[in-house]
């Protein structure tokens, strides 16, 4: 059996194109594959794609993060992976896990037969903590680094979120009740003489998707390992007073995303 190597994208679709073309100028000879969610649109794909890879036809497959999962081609000896530290710049508090879980899911593509494999990360942060772990296999390292981490910054397991979403196709209206909501929970915590942090009003990472505009409120309150929490809940009644029917108002209690 032939060595196949795969170059991979693990964060964003942007850019396969590109460097196919780059590696066709450069290697004229080598096969490449694309494999993103342009070239697996159609039913089937997926199978037909990855079937060319396994059978040799192939030398080298550039995908997205969707090949992180579910691969289990024995031939497999080469993974690069492209910006492996861009997850780490997403504004939320898990990045760094899962940046360190998807890293080590690539790795485990690669030396799945009788030969080893072999991973290589490029990277602008050689140093950061996640990536020499990743190098290292160094689990036990990262968890307790994370644990530190967010003990420190008061984040689950050592609190529990709650977050709540304001959106509409107004964004003047959107940002304003937040601010209202915000002030009014701020106020009704201080009153319930409640512990606990309000952070925002913010804009979403993503201001506006499908025409509708996007703003956070994320409340921080204490908990220890037990899951266990100061007794109080959300004034829902009041929120949804303060909150105009053309808006919508979603609340997330520990959200797994914060975007």
């Amino acid at each position: 059996m032939s060595c196949l190597s795969v170059l991979l994208f693990p964060f964003f679709g942007s850019g396969t194109q590109r460097v196919i073309q780059d590696l066709n100028q450069s290697f004229p000879d080598l096969r490449v594959l694309r494999f993103d969610s342009d070239t697996t649109r159609r039913k089937g794909a997926h199978r037909q794609l990855l079937a060319q890879f396994a059978q040799g036809e192939v030398d080298l497959m550039v995908g997205t993060q969707m090949l992180t999962k579910g691969i289990d081609i024995s031939q497999v000896q080469l993974i690069g992976v492209l910006a492996a530290d861009s997850l780490l710049n997403i504004p939320d508090f898990r990045a760094s896990e899962r940046t360190f879980q998807t890293l080590l899911q690539v790795a485990g593509r690669a030396g799945r037969g009788d030969q080893p494999g072999r991973v290589v990360l490029q990277t602008y942060t050689p140093e950061h903590p996640v990536i020499q772990a990743v190098q290292h296999y160094a689990m036990d390292d990262f968890l307790w680094t994370e644990l530190k981490h967010r003990q420190a910054t008061g984040y689950p397991p050592y609190c529990q979120l709650i977050l709540l979403r304001v959106s509409g196709f107004q964004e003047t209206k959107v940002e304003e009740t937040a601010q209202t909501l915000a002030n009014y929970l701020e106020n009704y915590m201080q009153s319930h003489a409640v512990t606990g942090e309000i952070l925002g009003p913010a804009p979403a990472s993503i201001l506006k998707v499908a025409r509708r505009y996007y703003w956070h409120i994320l409340i921080k309150s204490p908990s220890d390992l037990r899951g266990d929490s100061n007794d109080w809940s959300i004034p829902l009644q009041g929120c949804l007073k303060r909150c105009p029917k053309s808006l919508r108002l979603q609340i997330d209690v520990d959200p797994l995303k914060i975007l």
